[in-house]
């Protein structure tokens, strides 16, 4: 998710009425902020730990499980995708294959995957597992994520496919670009070390010796679970929050990029893991020391928002092996965020005060990250005028305006023009090298787009401007409306590209990296 600038975060924080500034961090405190934000974002369903030390010193859960049950609560064994902050189960399993000597993280991937191709030969050749986890590979923000978004669910195989030919945007190693298909890749390294599948690697080696039982490596299993939560989303300008369509789910096959479900009693012990430094619950060593401090050592520079900056004093950001590394009020940090279709989460550490923050929710907004972040901020610094809820919620509130008045339906709505071409110069078949087939036919005498990899990526064509027309898809809550833009060479259409019509549009939505060709 993004954040919006910070002058309308500000200026829409005014909005949140409630006292969230920075205070010591106490069971009353917790609770109250967790209300707070449950009332400010709408969250129907909610899970918050936080843990020092040994001691869960705080843990509750919140509201519903699905809208369409309000009788039926979420209870501490319900189970809650946490998407991205996911990525850090992948590493860890990675690391514990270093300590046993099966792989290291700066050998080539082509060790493991003779048929891994990227679309330089260099590349190819000096691409290594540490490359895969730290967003370092050169290819642009997001590449190749709608092979998975919203609702496809790609072999292994086909992403291998699909990466080789997406060309770079900046030098190998040289600039951060958040990239989930490489850790798809990283679990099928981890599983062809391992010998096994990468969710029994996982099941294996991170949820039964922690005894972390409720949890789901698969979305699919996570899913059948009699104790789950329905993700839900809630389309630009509506109220209600609605169950998301179940082909949203992440599929199996990507799940190493963020694809797990836990209880919030079972990521209280992921949290107690992690402050222990590698030491299970029965004192047992699952990860050495030295690789601890390997997958919490910096790598590949972030850019610090304005928000970081302004609201915890952040000088730099790092991405580490699955992790987010910065100073936060003078205290090391370490973190991720988690955001998919209808869930959110958050897990911050401050390693030097010995505390974890957990906060997992069944909506896409920017809760999880405001409550953890306003918690964090309490420990770090209660003093501080650090005010996560209300400037969080400012953006949010800044952004659901934006999406609002670019979705067609606010102030500025679609002003649809004549084609300067007749309909069947448009239609046919276009390819582009790494999604693959898309095709422009006529329907109902208009054109319309079928995205081929997407079930749900369907819909008219309406002509806003000459070559360029407007794809409202059918399913609001996307929030991922694209404009459609034609080329013409001699008077011939030739190809086409598209770009997200709103900047809130989530970057997993790359419409923008496609270049398609006309087939003749």
């Amino acid at each position: 998710m993004k954040w919006t600038d910070l002058a309308a975060a500000t200026a829409a924080a005014a909005i949140f009425t409630t006292s969230t500034t920075a205070q010591e961090l106490t069971a009353e405190r917790i609770d109250a902020a967790a209300r707070e934000t449950i009332e400010a974002f709408d969250i129907p369903g909610m899970a918050v730990s936080v843990v020092r030390g040994g001691d869960v010193i705080f843990t509750q859960t919140y509201g519903v499980r699905d809208v369409r049950a309000p009788e039926v609560p979420v209870d501490e064994n319900t189970i809650f995708p946490f998407a991205s902050v996911g990525k850090a189960f992948t590493t860890a399993a990675l690391a514990m294959l270093v300590d046993e000597g099966k792989l290291n993280w700066d050998d080539p991937v082509r060790r493991f995957i003779p048929e891994f191709e990227m679309s330089d030969p260099y590349i190819t050749e000096h691409f290594s597992v540490r490359d895969l986890v730290t967003h370092r590979s050169g290819l642009p923000l997001g590449a190749g994520d709608l092979l998975v978004f919203p609702d496809a669910d790609p072999e292994v195989s086909d992403i291998l496919a699909a990466i080789r030919n997406i060309p770079p945007e900046t030098s190998f190693r040289a600039e951060y670009a958040y990239d989930n298909l490489m850790y798809v890749i990283a679990g099928e390294v981890a599983a062809r070390a391992a010998g096994k599948p990468w969710h029994e690697v996982i099941e294996d080696r991170i949820f039964e010796p922690l005894g972390m039982e409720s949890c789901q490596a698969l979305p699919s299993e996570a899913a059948a679970d009699d104790n789950t939560v329905t993700q839900h989303s809630r389309a630009p300008g509506e109220t209600e929050a609605t169950p998301i369509d179940p082909r949203y789910i992440v599929g199996d096959n990507t799940a190493p990029a963020g694809g797990l479900s836990c209880s919030i009693a079972d990521l209280s012990t992921w949290a107690q893991f992690w402050l222990n430094e590698g030491v299970g619950p029965d004192g047992e060593r699952l990860l050495s020391q030295e690789q601890v401090e390997e997958l919490w050592s910096p790598v590949t520079p972030q850019t610090v928002s304005p928000l970081l900056e302004q609201l915890s004093g952040t000088h730099f950001s790092l991405y580490a092996l699955g992790w987010s590394l910065r100073d936060f009020h003078g205290e090391f940090f370490v973190g991720h965020s988690g955001g998919l279709l209808g869930a959110a989460s958050y897990f911050g550490l401050l390693p030097d005060q010995d505390l974890a923050v957990f906060v997992t929710s069944n909506i896409s907004t920017y809760g999880s990250s405001a409550l953890a972040l306003q918690l964090l901020s309490d420990a770090a610094a209660p003093e501080a005028e650090s005010d996560w809820l209300g400037t969080l919620h400012g953006a949010y509130l800044a952004s659901q305006e934006t999406a609002i008045r670019d979705s067609g339906s606010g102030d500025e709505p679609d002003v649809a023009i004549d084609p300067v071409r007749d309909l069947e110069a448009y239609a046919g078949e276009y390819v582009d090298p790494w999604y693959g087939l898309v095709t422009v036919e006529i329907r109902d005498g208009g054109l319309f787009l079928d995205m081929s990899r997407s079930e749900v990526l369907d819909a008219p064509l309406v002509a806003v401007a000459p070559d360029r027309f407007v794809a409202r898809w059918p399913d609001r809550s996307l929030n991922a409306d694209a404009f459609v833009d034609f080329t013409a060479e001699d008077g011939q259409v030739v190809g086409m590209t598209m770009e997200p019509v709103s900047e809130t549009t989530d970057f997993s939505f790359d419409f923008h990296d496609l270049d398609f060709t006309k087939r003749d």
